[in-house]
């Protein structure tokens, strides 16, 4: 008999989960039955009702730090529940950093560390057929009482090879993501950079000798991909969601440019690093109909922005990039990072804010730094007393409140609302003569109202200008609620 796969989440916030899709496409094609629900969706017992019906050999839940805990919650539940008799599996990028600690809790049983789209359908299919599941490669398995730690093989090699992702799977779990018109795809896989706060660098230390760190699919891939998908559901902006668009083969732009023009006809939006954004390729890329680009700024002060977040981008070089930009009418969004591990913390944020006055983006986007376990900011904050104790708190969302420890609870109240208000002093430069007294104010909570609402704003009506406003509106308003439930 085959097996069954059920997939569990929290919740989407709107967010396609790609590793999953991958993951269900893959285990399809080896016959395995997949399913996937979101929590949020159901109440407890409903929950527990679900998965009795389904009744699955193995439960999968693909963690972000954020979601850790309410994670571990869904899954002790139902291994409480005598009716329901199964594996639980665990990926995605905290297992992946924190399997030691992970598989020491209560009603763990496995762990996928790294890419599970040929060892996870592997593992389901040696459990099926009898054999040692628990010997497979990337798994830390906790099997009859002892800990089997599995080393990691190799990275997928050829991506042109994976095959699409099943997204029907995903928009049955949330229909809203149907009817969302931006949808997400990955061009290539991997980042060569060292910035103190990604997993990137992490992660290429544990997969060194595994593979190339860059593997990226062919233009002709990515498009018959994009085709499939047009065909099949809404598609207005094809988001090619790679953490660096812009390190890719000689000729890989163009052709993919070329193609998407010629076969797709749709815009598309990226992410980009400053220090590659080049007046020709800019260009060429207009032509073939690039919509917006993020691109990271993260500090305003250099030092800070080389010593603590090894960004080494000279502020001269990012605002060259923003001209660029302007120049060719490409929207851009600026990513920065607020409440670093510094003496002056406030006051780095404010050189921040400056910066991001004088680049003039379409939208400042600010989130809160965290420092994820394992990364090097992480050990950083820690030897420089910045955490209060030795674990870090995990918040449910990470990016709106600190949890590093401020020379006063003034300088953190300073931090969070100035990280609230950050996208809209950057377009409306007047306010800024007032931005220390407004952060001085106790009305964290007023201005967090302000920044979702700002941000829902410039994502949906000044970046997209393909939507539907009446159709987005539900949606909008649905997530408004649940990330103030939140905070």
């Amino acid at each position: 008999a085959h097996m069954k796969i059920l997939f569990i989440q929290p919740e989407s916030t709107m967010h396609e989960r790609m590793g999953l899709m991958y993951l269900s496409s893959n285990l399809k094609a080896k016959n395995h039955e997949v399913h996937m629900i979101l929590a949020d969706r159901y109440s407890p017992e409903g929950l527990v009702e679900e998965v009795e019906r389904f009744h699955p050999d193995i439960i999968g839940y693909s963690v972000m730090t954020s979601e850790l805990e309410t994670v571990l919650e869904i899954n002790s539940t139902l291994k409480s529940n005598s009716k329901c008799k199964f594996l639980s599996v665990f990926g995605g990028p905290h297992p992946t950093f924190a399997a030691d600690e992970m598989i020491k809790k209560d009603g763990v049983d496995a762990l996928c560390v790294g890419e599970g789209d040929l060892v996870f359908p592997e593992f389901c299919s040696q459990m099926e057929r009898g054999e040692d599941f628990w010997k497979t490669s990337n798994f830390v398995v906790n099997y009859e009482g002892k800990v089997f730690k599995n080393p990691i093989g190799p990275l997928v090699e050829n991506l042109d090879d994976l095959l699409f992702p099943d997204r029907e799977m995903m928009y049955k779990a949330d229909p809203g993501l149907r009817e969302n018109g931006r949808k997400m795809f990955f061009g290539s896989r991997g980042c060569p950079y060292l910035c103190t706060y990604c997993f990137n660098a992490e992660y290429n230390k544990m997969t060194k000798d595994q593979g190339d760190i860059m593997r990226h699919r062919s233009p002709e891939n990515l498009i018959e991909e994009v085709l499939q998908v047009k065909k099949h559901y809404p598609l207005n902006t094809v988001w090619v969601d790679d953490d660096t668009f812009l390190i890719k083969p000689k000729g890989w732009i163009a052709k993919f440019c070329d193609l998407l023009k010629m076969k797709v006809g749709l815009p598309f939006d990226i992410n980009v690093r400053p220090d590659l954004v080049k007046d020709e390729v800019i260009s060429d890329m207009k032509e073939g109909g690039l919509n917006s680009i993020w691109m990271g700024v993260e500090c305003g002060d250099e030092q800070i922005a080389g010593k603590i977040l090894k960004r080494h981008t000279p502020n001269t070089r990012i605002h060259r990039a923003a001209d660029v930009l302007r120049s060719h009418k490409v929207k851009f969004v600026t990513q920065n990072m607020m409440g670093l591990p510094v003496e002056q913390a406030f006051e780095t944020d404010l050189k921040t804010l400056d910066f991001n006055i004088a680049l003039g983006p379409t939208y400042a986007w600010s989130s809160i730094l965290y420092p994820f376990p394992g990364t090097e900011v992480y050990r950083y904050a820690s030897e420089h007393g910045y955490l209060e104790t030795k674990e870090v708190p995990i918040l449910q969302t990470t990016r709106v409140s600190t949890s590093l420890k401020f020379s006063s609870k003034k300088e953190a109240r300073r931090v969070e609302n100035l990280h609230k208000l950050f996208g809209i002093i950057v377009n409306f430069p007047f306010l800024r003569k007032y931005c220390e007294t407004l952060c001085e104010l106790p009305l964290t909570r007023v201005y967090g109202v302000f920044y979702y609402l700002w941000y829902g704003y410039s994502l949906k009506i000044k970046l997209d200008s393909f939507v539907s406003i009446r159709k987005e509106i539900v949606g909008f308003v649905g997530i408004f609620f649940r990330m103030l439930r939140k905070t």
